[in-house]
């Protein structure tokens, strides 16, 4: 069985391996890539060193982003080197899959279990792809290994402190590589401290007898300085990164136009470019001869377009910057870049209508920067609160340890690393999901319910498109809920119940998942937060497949007919998995992003084009629309060394290609039936 479960864990590794470097990049990695990790090369995302820690979008999946920094560093920019280090989290996930299973249920049940784990599709994608739902799922797996031994440790006497850290600091890497399982940690320490608490109180009638099970006191002042100032530089390097740090960062910009009438000036739009290359209007003031924002916010262009018929009339354009004024006629003047599109004429400032700009790389594209002594003094404003409250959460923790020791819940040694792993999660979490929060980019889920957002979600992506029933969602969601409640008599009914090795693992998933459900629940009505759906909750994939594997060694532990019952029911869910396997498994798409499927050979085809024609080394430009412009990007710069430039439609720049929805009416150089999109001329 060992050498079974060993070529399972080959076999799929060598699956994802080569979907890894196969599976053209995806829109949310490449995204990723460009705006995080990319530093070298220029772009509308203007990367730093420090950009790993901008969480002012919520594309950065921390951990994920460091490791896949680290991996470009030392083996390239391809699919595969960007993908390693969810390899890494996969193998990290058989690994401790098959320590678990083997450790808790008999070979035939941990060889099932083993392929359970891994038949699902939708789950396999993520491990091939450079995003942090990976690298979550092979840290949680981690975290139950220790919980479990960190309870098998508790109920036989020993000291269990090492596994108590364990557990929670995999629970948070987790959380780091993707704050959706935040609800998770959550319920890993409710476990916890559900597990001390029920230790200690076996031990109450005895107080003044030596404890049979210590955990090591943490006495030392560093274990509680520690989090304080890694949390505190953590969060100075977060709000570095942040562009609305404080509104008194830029300086406001006013626009003054003479030589016009009103009637003129009514046809005149001044347009502000923004850090990420977004334009927006300013809107005209009541005296009808200024143009400007009621708010403070980073500009990094300014354009003014009017009729062609109206320049001649143009005098005179004043720009006003804080307290400096740039005037000048741009017809004439040098700064001003022309460009006439039809009968509407743009000038465009140039880079010397600007304050002196920052000496930080990040926030250099801006004009209207009020200095670099306004940001450290924010910098440090942002790093002393964030201090504040760290120092209040550690004072509110040893609060609750003493109280919980007057109480007799349980021992102030045993309370501290629970208290501790509260202070790194607050720490490490805190900032980065209050800028989330803040920027509304946490987003993504549903409002509908618990049922149909997160659960029906979760099952109808593991079909990956697959129709094998009209109602196929709701049998398995029906199914999955049955399941939990017979599972759950079966572990109340079990006449093995006080045998940890059979009914403790399963209790305790099924514990992490209902805390985990309730808390999403109580989440949505008190925060207003959305239900976890699709990729958000792929955590429940694993966790209810450890969840049946696990009631099913309870079930078979009853007695030869129930053995049976869930050998027979076993073979049938993994027949149905196997089959939807082959019929799922692919190399060229992530479900997620299957529009993504044909970009990077488009890129191939265009640039076979260009080879023919002789202009494989001229300058290009490729419109694409929106959906498409990361991955069109990432291959324009991987492959053709920056010779084609991907802007995105409708453009007033001229392109010389397009890639976009395929349209019968238009004559294309290729069409590509899986995403429904085409490569053609565009002659504008």
């Amino acid at each position: 069985m060992k050498l079974l479960s060993a070529g399972i864990c080959v076999f799929f590794l060598a699956f994802a391996a080569m979907r890894a470097a196969r599976v053209p990049l995806t829109y949310d990695e490449a995204a990723s890539y460009i705006r995080y990790i990319d530093t070298n090369v220029p772009s509308v995302f203007d990367t730093t060193a420090w950009s790993i820690f901008n969480f002012e979008v919520a594309t950065n999946h921390f951990v994920n982003t460091l490791l896949t920094k680290a991996c470009v560093a030392v083996a390239g920019n391809s699919e595969l080197a960007l993908r390693i280090a969810n390899l890494i989290a996969y193998t990290m996930f058989l690994v401790f899959s098959v320590v678990i299973l083997q450790r808790y249920v008999r070979p035939w049940v941990a060889v099932a279990g083993l392929l359970l784990l891994n038949l699902n599709p939708y789950v396999l994608d993520f491990f091939a792809l450079s995003r942090g739902y990976g690298l979550s799922l092979g840290f949680l797996m981690g975290a139950l290994f220790f919980l479990f031994r960190f309870l098998d440790r508790l109920k036989a006497g020993h000291d269990a402190s090492p596994d108590a850290s364990r557990t929670l600091a995999f629970a948070l890497a987790a959380v780091m590589s993707n704050f959706a399982l935040l609800n998770v940690w959550l319920s890993v320490f409710i476990v916890m401290a559900i597990a001390l608490a029920l230790q200690h109180a076996r031990r109450a009638p005895a107080p003044v007898q030596e404890p049979v099970v210590s955990l090591k006191p943490h006495r030392h002042w560093r274990s509680r300085v520690r989090p304080l100032a890694v949390g505190t530089v953590f969060a100075a390097l977060v709000f570095s990164q942040d562009s609305r740090l404080s509104a008194a960062l830029y300086e406001p910009i006013t626009v003054r136009i003479a030589g016009l009438d009103d009637v003129q000036r009514d046809r005149i739009t001044v347009v502000r470019i923004d850090l990420l290359g977004r334009e927006s209007r300013l809107p005209r003031q009541a005296d009808a001869r200024e143009w400007r924002r009621p708010d403070r916010v980073p500009y990094r262009g300014l354009r003014i377009e009017l009729p062609l018929a109206d320049v001649d009339r143009l005098e005179l354009v004043e720009v006003t910057i804080g307290g400096r004024i740039f005037s000048f006629d741009p017809r004439r003047d040098a700064r001003w870049r022309r460009s006439d599109t039809n009968s509407i004429v743009s000038f465009e400032a140039d880079a010397s209508i600007s304050l002196p700009r920052s000496r930080v790389r990040h926030f250099q594209p801006v004009i209207n920067w009020a200095g670099d002594a306004r940001y450290a003094a924010g910098i440090a404003t942002a790093a002393a609160c964030v201090l504040s409250i760290l120092a209040a959460f550690a004072v509110m923790l040893r609060a609750v340890g003493w109280m919980f020791a007057r109480l007799n819940v349980m021992r102030q040694d045993q309370w501290h690393p629970l208290a501790s792993a509260v202070l790194w999660a607050v720490a490490l979490a805190g900032s980065p999901l209050y800028l989330l929060k803040r920027n509304s980019e946490l987003y993504f889920g549903g409002t509908r319910g618990l049922i149909v957002d997160t659960f029906s979600s979760t099952i109808e992506n593991s079909f990956y498109g697959r129709a094998y029933h009209p109602v196929q969602t709701q049998i398995v969601l029906a199914a999955v809920l049955i399941s939990i409640v017979v599972g759950a008599v079966v572990l109340y009914r079990n006449p093995h119940r006080e045998m940890s090795s059979v009914t403790l693992p399963a209790t305790v998933v099924l514990t992490i998942l209902i805390v985990t459900c309730l808390s999403l629940v109580v989440q949505h009505a008190v925060l207003g937060t959305v239900y976890l759906s699709g990729r958000t909750a792929l955590f429940f994939i694993p966790l209810y497949a450890f969840l049946l594997v696990l009631l099913c060694e309870a079930t078979a532990a009853i007695g030869p007919r129930e053995q049976i019952l869930a050998a027979l029911l076993t073979t049938l869910v993994l027949l149905f998995a196997s089959y939807h396997f082959m019929e799922s498994a692919n190399t060229k798409y992530a479900w997620d992003w299957r529009d993504d499927a044909s970009t990077r050979i488009m890129m191939e085809d265009l640039q076979s084009v260009l080879d023919a024609e002789g202009r494989g080394g001229s300058h290009i430009v490729l419109g694409v629309d929106s959906s498409y412009i990361p991955v069109a990007a990432y291959y324009a710069r991987r492959d053709h060394a920056r010779k084609i430039e991907v802007v995105t439609l409708p453009s007033t720049r001229p392109s010389d290609f397009a890639y976009r929805a395929d349209d019968p009416s238009v004559a294309a150089i290729r069409r590509y039936p899986f995403t429904q999109t085409m490569l053609f001329r565009s002659g504008r």
